[in-house]
């Protein structure tokens, strides 16, 4: 299995698409046996519902799973048992709020009124030829902070500016993808020396993110103070 995702990993989600439907929705993927690798990949809405919401407790992700998804913190992807199930209900409550449906159409028809078009108008006048998953990366990164933090990065603009923030928000998803491959003993490794992506992910996470979140805090603290 792994050597066949490996010879497809420029199109991995139509190989993993084609896997999934020859082996009827739910595969066991056998990894390197030193990297800790075996897993299961399904798409049954079924087996998704079993598992994320009517037998959760039965599937818990582990003190392991937190360590490599340590960057992420204690939030509703990073928890189990009851702290989950308090965290899924104080979500599950915003979301289904009308205001929040109301808030999240507001906030995207804006971007895409505001950034989308005249960035996608910019680039067509012009005949620029970009890279429309990076378009849409940062079409997403700016609504979730709009959502979320309150604040627009403006990552998608015309003149599509460096954005460090949603730079350091790929590599901190790089670097847990990269614990997820690697040996434990490697991993870890590797951030005693920092180096690779351990070195990266320290950078990211811990100094540039960490530094953009407080940002908005500090601004939106003084936003609600005048």
């Amino acid at each position: 299995m792994v050597p066949g995702l490996l010879r497809n990993v420029f199109h991995m989600y139509e190989s993993i698409d084609r896997v999934l439907k020859h082996y009827g929705g739910t595969v066991e993927v056998k990894g390197p046996w030193f990297a800790g690798m075996d897993f299961i990949i399904t798409s049954d809405p079924m087996n998704v519902h079993h598992i994320l919401s009517k037998n959760f407790f039965n599937y818990e992700k582990g003190s392991e799973i937190r360590e490599i998804l340590e960057p992420l913190g204690d939030g509703i992807i990073n928890s189990d048992s009851d702290w989950w199930t308090f965290q899924r209900k104080t979500m599950h409550s915003i979301v289904k709020n009308s205001n929040f449906e109301l808030f999240v159409e507001k906030v995207v028809r804006g971007k895409v009124v505001d950034g989308l078009i005249p960035f996608l108008d910019h680039i067509s006048k012009l005949e620029i030829e970009v890279d429309l998953q990076e378009v849409f990366k940062r079409f997403t990164f700016d609504n979730s902070c709009l959502m979320v933090l309150g604040l627009d990065p403006v990552s998608l603009s015309v003149d599509f500016p460096k954005c460090k923030h949603a730079k350091a928000f790929d590599e901190i998803e790089e670097a847990t993808i990269y614990r997820h491959i690697l040996p434990k003993w490697c991993w870890k490794f590797q951030r005693w020396l920092q180096l690779g992506q351990e070195k990266k992910l320290r950078k990211a996470a811990w100094e540039t993110f960490d530094g953009f979140l407080y940002q908005c805090i500090s601004s939106k603290r003084e936003e609600l103070s005048r």
